[in-house]
């Protein structure tokens, strides 16, 4: 290679170098100005002056933005549990039931977590309406577990796919059981695409906010009423809260990268 193609190349790198710091720039600097504003003692976004965790002190005698909290758990919880039963159940059929329209079955499946929100919402809300359902936490349940088992459904089904037959096979030529097959063989080398799956659905539910707004009622989850404090005036505390629902989803990334798209586990022989 001669030294202007080098030279060009070396050129290029640095371009798309700064090129990616720039995306990043614009990705993150907003977070970064929400953290940075939730410590100022101004409730303005300028003419900061000083630190203070005034905010985080009032956000902790919120009772109405703390109870949003717990209800965003409450519905995160049981949607991943729900979600768990129902899309590991589903990929098990994906996988090992062949049968006409299998593609077909799999774009539907994955439609509520594809759709637009506003889509998703309505089509629940007139749903709902229909069959005279109140809105309610229950509502907001069917809601969060309508796009969270597609996301469990395919984290688990890809790990089946990979994993492939021959351990089970192994397993039932030795005499277990089924049941036996599934509990000691299946089941732990699909145990972290389950992890990775649950803590993904627990990230999309905990920050949705479209769907949750069309099938709320008077019990609201945290998206919503922060949306609903919007409404009425920027209050610093939205920045103190925005900023701890940043370094939670953070956290919950970052305990995600352990399990998703890592290989099926080695199966371990007890002694």
């Amino acid at each position: 290679m001669s030294s202007a193609a080098g030279t060009r190349l070396e050129k290029r790198g640095v371009g798309l170098k700064l090129y990616a710091l720039l995306i990043f720039i614009f990705l993150y600097l907003p977070l970064i100005v929400v953290i940075v504003f939730s410590f100022s003692p101004t409730k303005t976004i300028v003419g900061m002056s000083g630190v203070t965790t005034k905010w985080y002190k009032e956000l902790m005698q919120d009772t109405e933005l703390l109870k949003a909290v717990l209800h965003s758990f409450e519905v995160g919880i049981s949607a991943v549990i729900i979600a768990l039963l129902f899309g590991t159940s589903g990929a098990f059929f994906i996988t090992k039931v062949r049968f006409p329209g299998k593609g077909v079955l799999r774009a539907l499946v994955m439609l509520p977590f594809v759709l637009p929100g506003i889509i998703m919402g309505l089509t629940l809300l007139i749903f709902i309406k229909n069959i005279k359902i109140p809105l309610s936490m229950l509502t907001i349940l069917m809601g969060h577990v309508s796009f969270t088992t597609p996301i469990v459904m395919f984290q688990v089904s890809a790990r089946i796919q990979r994993m492939g037959p021959n351990f089970q096979h192994a397993a039932q030529d030795l005499g277990a059981t089924p049941f036996k097959t599934f509990w000691y063989v299946t089941l732990p080398m699909i145990r972290t695409a389950l992890i990775g799956a649950a803590l993904l659905a627990f990230t999309v539910s905990f920050d949705e906010i479209v769907i949750s707004y069309f099938l709320t009622g008077t019990w609201m989850t945290l998206p919503v009423y922060l949306y609903g404090m919007l409404r009425f005036g920027l209050s610093p505390k939205v920045y103190a809260v925005s900023a701890l629902i940043l370094v939670f989803s953070l956290s919950l990334i970052l305990l995600m990268t352990r399990y998703i798209g890592r290989s099926a586990e080695e199966f371990k022989v007890r002694r």
